[in-house]
């Protein structure tokens, strides 16, 4: 029997009691195995979906401690410098000395310019239409 396509479905988890379904058709090539080609599509599927949930949701926790952290610096320098800039105006040092200036959301939000994404997609056959090569058939018994 010679294999010329090979379709494989995967079912990965995205965490949280969730899961997401991806199939690929392959056609074989000269030297192809369904054992290479099963897992070749088994890592697009991986790559397509994503990472999981909870790898995401651990990396927000990670971002939100750092953001935290960097906040609670940035105050106490905050202080820093305004105590400094009383001292210097006090001592007549430095009576133009400024307050910090304010250094919030000094980045604007990153747009997505343009998005593109190609797939080609196959409509699967019905299990009840599914052809068969009559010379292939045996007859089954009733007892099998």
């Amino acid at each position: 029997m010679k294999i010329k396509l090979v379709h494989a479905h995967f079912l990965l988890s995205t965490g949280d009691y969730n899961n997401e379904r991806v199939g690929f058709t392959s056609e074989l090539e000269e030297g192809d195995t369904v054992e290479s080609a099963v897992a070749e599509m088994r890592q697009l599927a991986i790559v397509a979906i994503g990472p999981k949930s909870r790898e995401l949701y651990d990396q927000n926790q990670r971002l939100r401690v750092e953001s935290r952290q960097l906040e609670e610096r940035m105050n106490r320098l905050r202080s820093e410098w305004e105590a400094t800039a009383e001292f210097l105006k006090a001592q007549g040092l430095k009576p133009e000395a400024p307050s910090m200036p304010q250094f919030q959301r000094l980045l604007n939000a990153v747009k997505v310019e343009s998005q593109e994404v190609t797939a080609e997609f196959v409509e699967e056959a019905e299990p009840d239409n599914i052809p068969f090569d009559p010379a292939t058939q045996t007859e089954i018994s009733d007892g099998f």
